[in-house]
């Protein structure tokens, strides 16, 4: 679990990265709200993300292209984007989503601290967090995050993940946008 002195700091980095390159929170607070009804059927694209950390390890890289592999074998229109620590131009990227007439499907596997953002900011900018779970799993676990990345377009139940004891904490989110 992260502590929320950590979390607190994560956001006020994020947030101020932000404001330094440009990107601003301003696009977010006039977002526009989601369609009622809105169904994953109704969504135009879908995005998936997972944590590309650049000290990621072999196994890691793996994971993360595993289930970006099953969302894109899910979806007809589907892209990727690794979120790099703080690097402004993923959460640039989702801002512009957050705020454009497109429904757009959002999952994703990230890390703790970079999934906290993501989803505040797809609440702020009143999107639905239609699913969320916490897993402790780790790099060896591809053929799960292949299986969880296309659940996850598709819409199906989350498959049962494989549990690694002290292995780092991912969120697994579907959110519409």
């Amino acid at each position: 679990m992260m502590h929320s002195d950590r979390r607190l700091l994560l956001k006020s980095l994020t947030a101020a990265g932000m404001a330094i390159s440009g990107a601003g929170w301003l696009p977010l607070a006039g977002a526009a709200p989601m369609p009622t009804g809105a169904a994953r059927e109704g969504a135009d694209d879908v995005l998936a993300l997972t944590s590309g950390q650049l000290s990621a390890t072999a196994p890691d890289a793996a994971l993360n292209a595993a289930f970006a592999t099953g969302v894109r074998s899910a979806a007809q229109t589907a892209s990727h984007t690794a979120l790099h620590g703080l690097d402004s131009a993923p959460f640039q990227r989702l801002g512009q989503l957050l705020g454009d007439e497109r429904s757009t499907l959002l999952v994703g596997l990230l890390d703790d601290a970079s999934a906290t953002l993501v989803l505040d900011m797809v609440r702020s900018a009143g999107g639905r967090i239609l699913s969320e779970h916490t897993h402790r799993i780790d790099g060896d676990a591809a053929a799960w995050a292949q299986a969880l990345g296309r659940a996850l377009a598709l819409g199906q139940p989350a498959p049962a993940a494989p549990v690694a004891a002290g292995a780092p904490t991912r969120v697994a989110f579907r959110c519409l946008i």
